[in-house]
């Protein structure tokens, strides 16, 4: 079994687990808070390892990364266990659902489950004709040892690595897998601890080490916020989100404003909040706007909620209002965006990686 990737050992047999901003101490044949770190004889191992839930190919627009590689198919990976326990997650059954945590109390009781090594994985992307790869459904983080093994692998071939993460890496781990993630998309679920709280989710250190994995290690960042109503659409926090992003991001940074979907949250309490309105997304996008951010994106499925389907995922250039890429839902048409990601008309930087 592989050793986990960064912890520290502790007396008595104990271990602190590094890689998430959870920091769990773990003792001797217990696992952490996210069920996928064994401690044996003080140290840790993780029980996902290469333990995947399903490969599946994806609009890149899905994930979603609008100014990545528009237009591309991404082989999406997921694994089991998460470190958050959202009451409104989209993909409970491989995070905190019955299978989930089966196969990894399984897994801990030494009850072996198939696996897939880094290089078979990478050996039917590239047989495939891919040259990305993604890790979504769970978080990414809780699977690091594998997930690095696989950007090593995929930066030797030329393939570019994606993240769609909650952002609680820490520091020691960005350190270690930074340098082979290309891009990630980042779920900023609102900007305070006691927001965070009301999902079931932490704050921790996400801001910094959002900002620290962009100016450290060149990552391209885009940033989600599912707007859940009377649980983080207070229009306080969202300037004050907007605001940051702008001045420790910058402006160009793209953010993804989504409906919430009551029918997919797990908690019954939050089965009983209303879909969210496309007037308080756009109430929302507006602030974006307002605060600077040049590209502010709208996504809201579900042609069985209140005003049905829409979706505004536009790439117009903030200097000259041309547009560079339109978007039906998640499918791009390039129009006006040459191959450094600049406009074609003026000249602009656009931030898109073509």
């Amino acid at each position: 079994m592989k050793e986990a990737l960064v912890y520290q050992k502790l007396p008595q047999y104990k271990a602190r687990c590094q890689v998430c901003q959870r920091r769990c101490l773990i003792a001797e044949g217990k696992v952490g808070f996210c069920l996928t770190k064994l401690n044996q004889k003080g140290k840790l191992y993780p029980l996902n390892y290469g333990l995947i839930q399903g490969i599946q190919v994806d609009d890149i627009e899905k994930k979603p990364f609008y100014h990545f590689l528009p237009g591309e198919k991404v082989p999406s990976i997921g694994s089991f266990g998460c470190n958050f326990h959202c009451k409104q997650c989209l993909n409970w059954w491989c995070s905190w659902g019955d299978e989930a945590t089966t196969i990894l109390k399984e897994m801990a009781q030494g009850k072996p489950h198939k696996t897939l090594a880094p290089q078979e994985l990478m050996k039917m992307i590239k047989k495939a004709g891919y040259r990305t790869i993604a890790f979504t459904y769970n978080e990414p983080v809780v699977w690091a040892e594998y997930v690095l093994d696989t950007a090593k692998l995929a930066k030797k071939e030329g393939c570019f690595t994606l993240f769609v993460t909650n952002g609680s890496w820490t520091q020691e781990t960005l350190d270690i897998i930074g340098p082979y993630i290309d891009a990630a998309n980042i779920d900023l679920k609102g900007f305070s601890e006691k927001t965070y709280a009301k999902m079931g989710a932490f704050f921790g250190e996400i801001p910094e080490m959002t900002k620290y994995a962009q100016k450290k290690h060149k990552i391209f960042l885009e940033l989600t916020t599912v707007l859940i109503p009377g649980i983080n659409d207070d229009p306080k926090e969202l300037k004050k989100m907007a605001n940051w992003i702008v001045k420790e991001l910058g402006p160009k940074t793209p953010w993804h404003i989504s409906r919430y979907d009551p029918h997919a949250a797990p908690d019954k309490d939050f089965a009983g909040i209303p879909a969210t309105s496309i007037e308080e997304l756009k109430k929302a996008a507006h602030i974006g706007k307002k605060a600077g951010l040049q590209f502010v994106y709208i996504w809201a499925p579900g042609y069985d909620m209140p005003g049905g389907a829409y979706s505004k995922g536009d790439i117009i250039c903030p200097k000259c209002g041309q547009t560079a890429i339109s978007r039906t839902f998640w499918h791009p048409t390039i129009k006006n965006v040459d191959k450094k990601g600049h406009c074609k008309k003026c000249g602009e930087d656009l931030n898109i990686k073509m």
